[in-house]
């Protein structure tokens, strides 16, 4: 298994990082991070430390709220490892499954478990989907989109929609999910009985939350809009610094979670490669491409290479995790 994720680990960087260095090759800019000054990296390491921080908060508050009391350290490392299976697989998927399973070592159950991560996957695309119909009007107008990412981004856009939906109907009809799997278990003569009360656990699950803690949810979503936002400052110090360009935030935040709907099509390990590539070109509308490509590999060097270079250091928790 290690090894498998070291693997995963190894294309993800090369396909990232080779793709940066290709494009300031071709645009006669090699200098990568070494123009770029002190303060920004420091705001920039500042503001992933605080994101990872608040990540393990909320994961804290909201196991309370369900009625489990975690350390600090497990709920940071839930969501740190989290987003490291997320780096490492095709499309983000596999970050869920595992912070799932790392929360059932911890003693939720995993229909608890489930309801959190479920919740946490709505709020994500409800500030997603929020920004992205925001922004939608200015990103059309002034980036270098062309037919072809225009209409990846209208698909992303209709995917997260209907995700949104999905874990809805999942999270609040739980039963239909039995249905589907239905023909599965005759082919196979499975026994349906435990998955349906699990299913029922689920469900009882949520409505408990909804009904009795809807206030959670808010303040999940406020946490993760923060997070959404801390992703945006390497490029917004960037683009200030060395093009003074007028823009806000704000806007920026929205411009950058639309061009991430391309997430949802690149095939490899954390769409390396595919965010990069729809990065420079769509940029370009409002910044030059050099400063863009230099904002990218400062982007993923803090919120791609370090992380995974520390998820591969600390792997050997897993040990720990197996044995609890």
């Amino acid at each position: 298994m290690k090894k498998k994720l070291i693997l995963n680990a190894i294309i993800a960087v090369v396909l990232s990082l080779g793709l940066i260095i290709a494009i300031q090759f071709f645009q006669g800019d090699i200098s990568g991070l070494k123009n770029i000054p002190a303060y920004i990296f420091v705001y920039t390491l500042v503001g992933y430390i605080l994101m990872y921080l608040i990540g393990g908060l909320s994961t804290k508050i909201f196991l309370k709220v369900l009625g489990y009391k975690v350390r600090y350290i497990d709920c940071f490392e839930n969501y740190f490892f989290g987003n490291f299976f997320s780096y490492i697989t095709p499309l983000y998927v596999g970050g869920q499954p595992f912070q799932i399973y790392h929360l059932s070592k911890l003693g939720v159950k995993s229909e608890d478990g489930t309801n959190f991560i479920s919740t946490r996957l709505f709020e994500t695309f409800v500030v997603n989907i929020i920004l992205d119909v925001w922004i939608f009007k200015y990103a059309f107008k002034n980036l270098n989109f062309g037919n072809v990412s225009k209409f990846i981004i209208l698909i992303g856009f209709i995917v997260q929609v209907a995700l949104t939906i999905s874990i809805l109907i999942f999270m609040f009809f739980p039963q239909i999910f039995r249905f589907l799997i239905k023909p599965i278990s005759k082919l196979f003569k499975l026994d349906l009985t435990k998955l349906e009360n699990w299913l029922s656990n689920l469900k009882e699950s949520v409505f408990n939350m909804w009904n009795k803690n809807a206030y959670i949810v808010l303040i999940d979503t406020a946490f993760w809009f923060v997070i959404v936002c801390l992703h945006a400052v390497p490029f917004y110090l960037m683009f200030k610094h060395f093009a003074h360009i007028d823009i806000s935030f704000l806007r920026l935040v929205g411009i950058l979670s639309l061009i991430n709907t391309v997430a949802y099509f690149a095939p490899t390990p954390g769409a390396a490669g595919g965010i990069e590539g729809m990065y420079q070109l769509s940029l370009r509308g409002i910044i030059s491409s050099s400063i863009i490509s230099r904002a990218i590999l400062l982007w993923r060097l803090f919120s791609y290479y370090i992380p995974i270079f520390l998820g591969l250091v600390f792997i050997w928790r897993i040990k720990d995790w197996t044995q609890r």
